[in-house]
């Protein structure tokens, strides 16, 4: 027997995984608010825009989504060559006030699925530089706050690892007080509209070599249906984990030496 339509918001819808996400669940007969800054035609049963950079957007973005949802698919993010300050409000900041919007709008046993990425390997060893990034809930001092950090270290970085850590922290509150499951996705490279602004700020050499390791880069396919799967109540019993999809590169990287199979 089929299962019941469910509702579900994704949050960068137009292009790249948030699209793929949009037309997977659409697909599936389920009713999906797609959002974006961008006007767009990913198939979805309502539209409404939102710009991630603005607190007053997402409040507005929020009271007309309601209440009574199932999931939220937390795609939308930029790359490090947008302006630093952008790409903490939005990949970090923006993420946060709509995660902690929709915790009430979601029904008990409801879930978030942000997706992160493999650039925020490391995270464990700048808890202290990202304790302070994670006491600001104000654009103004999170964009202050990054002109203080040492310029060379990737912003695109910093909000992929303060997106993991957030959520971390905040899957022990979300399920006591909402029963609400958190989770992050970290994708690796994947073949999207962004990859070449990727390939600019972490380098092209570096890109390739992800590649020539695990064989190919990644298409929206093999990302979707893990984000389908944390979303879902097949994973009741998951929450508070960042799940690697990145074809077996950060376990390869982590791991060394390989077992040697004959």
């Amino acid at each position: 027997m089929a299962s019941e339509p469910r509702r579900i918001v994704v949050v960068g819808a137009a292009s790249g995984i948030g699209a793929a996400v949009a037309e997977h669940f659409h697909g599936r007969g389920d009713h999906v608010l797609a959002v974006d800054i961008r006007e767009h035609r990913t198939p979805a049963s309502q539209y409404l825009r939102c710009d991630l950079r603005d607190a007053a957007s997402i409040r507005a973005t929020l009271e007309q989504i309601g209440d009574g949802w199932d999931m939220l698919a937390h795609v939308a993010g930029i790359p490090g060559t947008a302006p630093a300050a952008d790409v903490l409000k939005v990949n970090y900041l923006g993420m946060r006030l709509m995660v902690e919007g929709m915790l009430p709008r979601l029904r008990e046993g409801g879930a978030v699925v942000t997706v992160a990425s493999t650039a925020g390997l490391g995270w464990e060893q700048r808890i202290d530089v990202l304790n302070e990034l994670l006491e600001l809930t104000d654009g103004d001092a999170v964009a202050a706050w990054q002109e203080r950090q040492d310029p060379t270290y990737p912003v695109y970085t910093t909000s992929k690892q303060a997106t993991i850590l957030y959520t971390k922290r905040l899957a022990g509150p979300a399920w006591t007080k909402y029963r609400v499951r958190v989770n992050t996705v970290s994708p690796g490279p994947v073949q999207t509209p962004i990859l070449p602004d990727f390939e600019r700020t972490m380098g092209k050499e570096m890109l390739d070599g992800v590649k020539a390791t695990v064989g190919r880069h990644a298409t929206v396919d093999d990302i979707v249906p893990v984000i389908a799967f944390l979303g879902s109540p097949e994973a009741g019993w998951i929450t508070g984990q960042d799940v690697q999809v990145d074809g077996g590169f950060i376990t390869a990287l982590v791991s060394q030496p390989p077992i040697e199979l004959v």
